[in-house]
């Protein structure tokens, strides 16, 4: 194997709900080709939250030795994803007064900055300060206002903030399992650099990233974020349906779902019956497959409602020109993406990561969507965050502030 050239290896640890996925990748200009890939269990999280820290610091340890071993790399830095209940987000505008006649990068930095100038909840701290559109003198609309004349520039911003102490415990899991982390980036954010087009993102679009813990929402107009909303909805609420309706154990009512699985009762055509076994001892039981798809179908509607509700509430079904994308584990249901068309009234398919340079054909699948889009986000903005950062003290500390936040108390 060649020499990896440490500036040329990224790595992404996606910390979900029911597995740690850690994808080590090697940059090929603008592209990457992935050389290593670690799974393990998680059974230290909760809706995206850690809620046993010695569970969740074994599972990141035996993911990234796995992902090492493959690659021949030592890894030290890794982005993580991020989800939860605890993130939210809101829409913030700020506005300055240009000096020197035409815009500079500590300008933007500058906007960028008042546009943080809002009531920030109790315990909870800025992630993500995505800027949506620029205006120029009050009435030009742009996406890259640097070297044009002005004397007043606005800003209309998406600003996600997360629970400080959430944050803490992930990047604290991560520091005692060897790893220093280097960005932060909301799961959905992420997902979408893997599995949507250029076109798709600037004509208008929604990426709806079922997990195990969580269900996390982004919409996209004009390249831009819109809107996002992490559900504590998903796949881990049907499996524990499927598991109380039959009286089995979680890991049965698992098995079942993604061996049997339906998300449309009405899919089903001959009506068959499969064995079970029972919560006590080795005993098993009969069930129907249109019992166990009444009860998926029952709770992926529910999930699917929530979400259209919430994109009906804030206006913004006319922003998703090219429909919803579906991706993440819980797409994989049968039946999901025709229960999705039917609720959200709008075309709709399953998201898969855009992979040029694959080891293995199952990177091909809505499941590693967030693990590879972590790295495919970490690329896109690595030149705009090196170009933000030269010779800009200003912007370098805007820009170190809203990544180093979660590690002051260490």
């Amino acid at each position: 194997m060649a020499r990896l050239i440490k500036d040329h290896v990224i790595t992404s640890i996606d910390i979900g709900t029911t597995k740690i996925c850690v994808l080590i990748g090697k940059k090929i200009g603008d592209q990457i080709e992935i050389i290593g890939i670690g799974k393990a269990p998680s059974h230290g999280l909760q809706k995206g939250v850690v809620v046993d820290v010695a569970k969740t610091i074994n599972a990141i340890s035996h993911a990234v030795k796995e992902a090492e071993m493959m690659a021949g790399y030592t890894v030290e830095t890794a982005c993580i994803g991020i989800s939860g209940g605890h993130i939210s987000a809101t829409n913030s505008s700020g506005v300055i007064a240009i000096k020197h006649g035409h815009v500079r990068r500590s300008d933007v930095a500058n906007v960028l900055e008042s546009a943080q100038a809002i009531s920030i909840p109790v315990g909870q701290q800025i992630l993500h300060v995505l800027p949506q559109y620029f205006i120029i003198n009050g009435h030009d609309r742009v996406q890259d206002p640097i070297g044009m004349h002005a004397v007043r520039l606005e800003v209309y911003a998406h600003i996600i903030m997360g629970s400080v102490s959430s944050v803490q415990n992930l990047v604290h899991c991560c520091q005692s399992a060897g790893i220093t982390v280097s960005d932060i980036i909301l799961e959905q954010l992420a997902s979408a650099a893997a599995i949507l087009s250029i076109d798709e993102l600037d004509l208008g679009v929604g990426v709806l990233d079922i997990g195990g813990g969580t269900s996390d929402l982004a919409i996209y107009k004009g390249s831009a974020v819109c809107h996002t909303m992490v559900l504590p909805v998903a796949g881990n609420h049907v499996t524990n349906d499927i598991a109380i309706g039959f009286r089995i154990m979680k890991t049965e009512a698992e098995k079942i779902k993604k061996s049997y699985g339906m998300t449309l009762a009405s899919m089903i055509g001959e009506d068959k019956l499969i064995e079970v076994e029972m919560m006590q001892g080795n005993d098993l039981q009969v069930i129907a497959l249109s019992d166990l798809a009444r009860i998926i179908e029952f709770r992926m509607k529910e999930l699917f409602t929530l979400v259209n509700e919430n994109i009906v509430k804030h206006n913004l079904k006319h922003f998703m020109t090219n429909g919803l994308v579906l991706t993440g584990g819980g797409s994989l249901v049968e039946g999901a993406q025709e229960l999705a068309r039917t609720i959200f009234d709008c075309p709709v398919r399953i998201g898969k990561p855009r992979v040029l340079f694959d080891l293995l054909e199952t990177l091909q699948s809505p499941l590693y969507a967030t693990g590879y889009g972590l790295l495919m986000y970490t690329v896109q903005n690595e030149k705009k965050i090196k170009m933000g950062m030269k010779d800009e003290p200003l912007a370098r500390r805007v820009l170190e502030r809203m990544k180093l936040w979660v590690v002051d108390f260490f």
